[in-house]
C-alpha cells in the first residue's frame, strides 16, 4: 500500500504531474522505492510524529514523480529509435558505450532524469538523493533513524 495518496500529492505536495488516474500505480512504486532504502522500517514502524509522517508523505511524492519522468524520458528514446538503429527528434546527447541517449527536456533536473533513464545506477543515485532529502534524520517508531543501515 502506498504511504500517500493523490489528494495528499495533490494538497499538500503540490504536485502536478501525475494525473489522478496514473498517480496510484507511480505512488505505490515510490512507495517499494523507499521501503528498499529504509530496511522495510516503514511497513512495521510507521513514525509517530505528525510532521515526520508528512516528510514521508512527501518523500513519497517527490520519487513517485522521479519514477515517472524517468520513465516517459525511457518512452521518449524508444519512441525516437528509427528502424535502422538511428535517432531521429531533439537528441541532446548519446553516447556509445551501454548506449545511452537523452532528449532535450526542459526544467532543472532534466539531466538528472535524463542520466536517469539511460542507468540504473544514476537512478538509484537520483532516487537515494530525494528520499535522503526527505528522509535524514528521521526516526520510525522505535526511534531508529530510517535511513540508518548499521549495526544496533
Amino acid at each position: 500500500m502506498a504511504y500517500a495518496d493523490y489528494q495528499f500529492y495533490t494538497e499538500s505536495f503540490y504536485g502536478s504531474d501525475l494525473t489522478q488516474a496514473v498517480a496510484p500505480r507511480w505512488l505505490e512504486m515510490a512507495s517499494d522505492e523507499i521501503d528498499a532504502l529504509t530496511f522495510g522500517r516503514l511497513t512495521f514502524a510507521m513514525p509517530t510524529h505528525e510532521a515526520h509522517v508528512v516528510k514521508v508523505k512527501k518523500a513519497v511524492c517527490a520519487v513517485a514523480e522521479a519514477l515517472f519522468h524517468i520513465d516517459e524520458q525511457q518512452r521518449a528514446a524508444a519512441a525516437h529509435k528509427a528502424e535502422d538503429g538511428s535517432y531521429r527528434g531533439a537528441v541532446a546527447s548519446i553516447s556509445s558505450g551501454r548506449e545511452s541517449i537523452s532528449f532535450s527536456a526542459s526544467g532543472a533536473s532534466a539531466s538528472s532524469i535524463a542520466a536517469a533513464a539511460a542507468s540504473e545506477a544514476e537512478r538509484a543515485k537520483l532516487i537515494g538523493s530525494i528520499v535522503s532529502r526527505y528522509l535524514a534524520n528521521i526516526p520510525d517508531a522505535n526511534g531508529i533513524n530510517l535511513l540508518y543501515a548499521g549495526v544496533r
